[in-house]
């Protein structure tokens, strides 16, 4: 099952990979951001190699340490766009929200907690090569409503795998039944 999850979230990686970096593109094109290319181009070549990295070590299976592992990167390499971009003024934060939402419904509430630490190292990482100056209030909103959601996704994703262990059981004992009813209907021999 980890393993399906994992080789989803390599293909959900291209995809934003992609589209980050056409984003990117676009609008240090308009010069909307200042980002050198050789930044915009070495980020996105470190990604791929991540990714086909992630995808050989799925290949032998799944250990339990890759989904905190490719997280983890997931935020640094955001963070380092984040910076690249704008920094607190970044277009590319909310990038942080779909690694927080895709893991968080994946697997749970402890994976949304992992996620809202490492955010808060993350950030923190951010603030200190980009300060945005003056007062942090605006800051600090930003990291208590990616708490809030945090929170909020790993109820809804723990909600929704117990509601999915219930189904199974009910289905589980219906199979059950229909077994022993067969059982019953068959003519003794």
């Amino acid at each position: 099952m980890e393993q399906q999850i994992e080789r989803s979230k390599i293909v959900v990686r291209w995809i934003v990979a992609v589209l980050l970096f056409a984003a990117v593109s676009y609008l240090r094109r308009r010069g909307e951001v200042d980002v050198p290319w050789s930044s915009v181009v070495a980020l996105t070549a470190l990604l791929a190699l991540l990714n086909l990295i992630y995808g050989a070590i799925l290949r032998r299976g799944a250990p339990a340490w890759l989904k905190y592992a490719t997280t983890a990167t997931d935020l640094a390499l955001i963070s380092a766009l984040v910076v690249l971009t704008g920094g607190t003024r970044s277009v590319f934060y909310f990038a942080y929200f779909i690694v927080l939402i895709s893991n968080s419904f994946r697997y749970g509430m402890g994976m949304a907690l992992y996620v809202a630490i490492l955010y808060n190292l993350a950030y923190a990482s951010v603030l200190a090569a980009a300060p945005p100056g003056g007062d942090l209030t605006v800051e600090a909103v930003k990291i208590f409503a990616f708490w809030g959601i945090a929170l909020y996704a790993g109820y809804l994703a723990t909600r929704f795998q117990r509601q999915t262990r219930i189904l199974q059981s009910y289905e589980e004992t219906i199979l059950r039944l229909r077994h022993e009813v067969a059982q019953l209907k068959r003519p003794a021999s």
